[in-house]
C-alpha cells in the first residue's frame, strides 16, 4: 500500500502526514493540536461576546471567559516563533504511543485539570488579589498570543517550582509562593515561561507526567532507585515510558525559557533568574563570576554531561540550557520579534521627578552689637560696623513709646600689655 508523502511548507522536509510538527525545523503541520483550542467556557460569553467584541477599548481582559486582547490590530505570535525543535520532537514521540496518547487526552480533562487545580490549595489570582502579579500574567500572555488567560495560584506547596497543567482546551498555572519575590523583568520572565507552556501545548502532558509519576519535589531520575533496580526488568519497562517524557521534559523547559526570552527581550535578566532559581538562593547568584560562568556554559555540550543529563533529571541542566538561550537571543528570529512586541509595548521614559524650587538664600546677617535703651530697657542690635570708628554714633531706641536717641561713644581700645610691646 502506497503511503502518502507530505512536505513540511516551510523547509520542505518529507513527512508521513502523522506527525504534528516537522521534525526538521518544528512547523506545525496544519491545524496543529499543540496550540490549545477555544475554552468551552468562552464559546457565546455573555460579557465580552466570546471575542472581546463588548468589551471597552481600554480593556484588555475578560473577568468572565479570561478572552485576552492582541497586543495590536493583527497582532498573533504563532507558537513556531520560539517552540524548541526537540520539543516539537519529544511531542510527536509521546503521540506516536498510541494507548499513552489515548489516555492522555481520555483523563486530563476529567480527571487531571480538576484533580491538580483543587489541590493547587493557593491563592487564586485576580484583578483584585495580588493584581501586581496579574497585570504581569496578562502582559507575557498577550506577548507570546495566548488568546485565553490560564487560571494563575500562588501556591506554597513546592514553592521554588512553577508548573502548568490541564488539558487542550484549558490550563492552569500554578507558581511558588518564593517565586513571588522576583520582581519586575524577573517576574514577567517567569511568567511568560509558564505562558509559553501553555501556548505549546505542555499542560496536557504535564497532567500526565503528574498521573503517573505523582507529584513529588524535585526532578524525577531513571535511576532514582538506584541503579541495580534501574537495572531490574520492572524498571526496564517503567523506563520505556519514563524515558521519552523525561526526554520530552527537558525539551519543554527550552521552550519556556524562549518565551519568556521573547517576553523581557534581555538575556541577562533570564541568566539571573535561571541562577536563581537553580541555585535556590537569590544572594548566591550575584556573587557569582559571570566569565567563569560562561566558560562552563561553552563547555556544556560535552558528551558526558549529556548522557548523565539524559539519565538523572527531568530538567536541563542550567549551563546548557542557558547555552541555549544565548544562540535563541542572538538569533535573527529574535532579534524581528522583539522589534514586533516592542512596537505594541513600548517601554515607559524613565520618570523624572521635579526638583522643588530652590529657597532663596537669606542674606547673610551683619554682625550685631546688642544694647539696651537707658530709657526704656528695650533690646536693640546695631551692626558692629557702625560702631567700629572712633566717633560717637547717634541711635534711636527701635521702641515707638519710646523713641530716645542714644549717643554711643565707641570703646578705646586697651593699651598693649608690657610683654606684646615691640622691641
Amino acid at each position: 500500500m502506497n503511503v502518502a508523502v507530505f512536505a513540511c511548507t516551510r523547509c520542505n522536509a518529507p513527512s508521513d502526514g502523522t506527525a504534528r510538527f516537522c521534525t526538521h525545523c518544528g512547523n506545525a503541520f496544519g491545524a496543529s493540536a499543540v496550540a490549545p483550542a477555544t475554552p468551552y467556557y468562552a464559546v457565546g460569553c455573555n460579557t465580552c461576546g466570546g471575542d472581546g467584541s463588548r468589551l471597552p477599548a481600554d480593556k484588555v481582559f475578560c473577568v468572565t471567559c479570561r478572552w485576552l486582547r492582541p497586543l495590536g490590530p493583527g497582532y498573533q505570535m504563532p507558537v513556531e516563533a520560539f517552540l524548541w525543535r526537540l520539543d516539537a520532537d519529544a511531542m510527536n514521540t509521546l503521540s506516536g504511543i498510541g494507548p499513552l496518547n489515548a489516555a492522555a487526552h481520555g483523563i486530563s480533562e476529567k480527571v487531571g485539570r480538576p484533580w491538580f487545580e483543587a489541590a493547587v490549595n493557593g491563592v487564586r489570582l485576580s484583578e483584585k488579589q495580588l493584581p501586581d502579579i496579574f497585570d504581569l500574567a496578562v502582559k507575557a500572555a498577550r506577548i507570546v498570543g495566548l488568546e485565553h488567560l490560564p487560571e494563575i495560584y500562588i501556591s506554597g506547596e513546592q514553592m521554588w517550582d512553577s508548573v502548568t497543567m490541564g488539558s487542550q482546551t484549558s490550563s492552569f498555572v500554578a507558581l511558588g509562593s518564593v517565586l513571588t519575590n522576583f520582581r519586575g523583568d524577573d517576574l514577567l520572565y517567569l511568567l511568560g515561561r509558564e505562558m509559553g507552556h501553555a501556548k505549546a501545548g505542555h499542560a496536557l502532558w504535564n497532567t500526565v507526567v503528574n498521573l503517573l509519576a505523582g507529584r513529588q519535589p524535585g526532578n524525577r531520575s531513571l535511576m532514582s532507585d538506584g541503579m541495580l533496580s534501574f537495572l531490574s526488568p520492572t524498571k526496564l519497562i517503567e523506563s520505556g515510558i519514563n524515558a521519552p517524557l523525561m526526554a520530552w521534559q527537558r525539551h519543554s523547559a527550552i521552550t519556556a525559557d524562549r518565551a519568556g526570552l521573547l517576553c523581557v527581550g534581555d538575556l541577562e535578566v533570564a541568566r539571573r533568574v535561571t541562577l536563581q532559581w537553580t541555585l535556590h538562593s537569590f544572594p548566591l547568584a550575584s556573587r557569582i563570576n559571570r566569565d567563569a560562568w560562561r566558560e562552563q556554559e561553552d563547555a556544556s555540550d560535552d558528551s558526558a554531561m549529556q548522557a548523565s543529563e539524559f539519565a538523572m533529571t527531568s530538567t536541563p541542566y542550567a549551563a546548557r540550557r542557558l547555552k541555549l538561550a544565548r544562540e535563541f537571543h542572538d538569533s535573527a528570529e529574535f532579534q524581528g520579534w522583539r522589534r514586533v512586541i516592542e512596537h505594541w509595548t513600548p517601554k515607559a521614559p524613565p520618570q523624572t521627578v521635579q526638583a522643588a524650587p530652590a529657597k532663596p538664600k537669606a542674606p547673610p546677617q551683619e554682625d550685631m552689637e546688642k544694647l539696651t535703651c537707658i530709657s526704656c530697657k528695650t533690646v536693640m542690635r546695631v551692626p558692629k560696623v557702625k560702631l567700629a570708628g572712633t566717633e560717637a554714633v547717634n541711635v534711636r531706641c527701635p521702641n515707638p513709646d519710646c523713641g530716645k536717641v542714644l549717643r554711643i561713644t565707641p570703646k578705646k581700645p586697651k593699651p598693649p600689655k608690657p610683654d606684646q610691646v615691640g622691641d
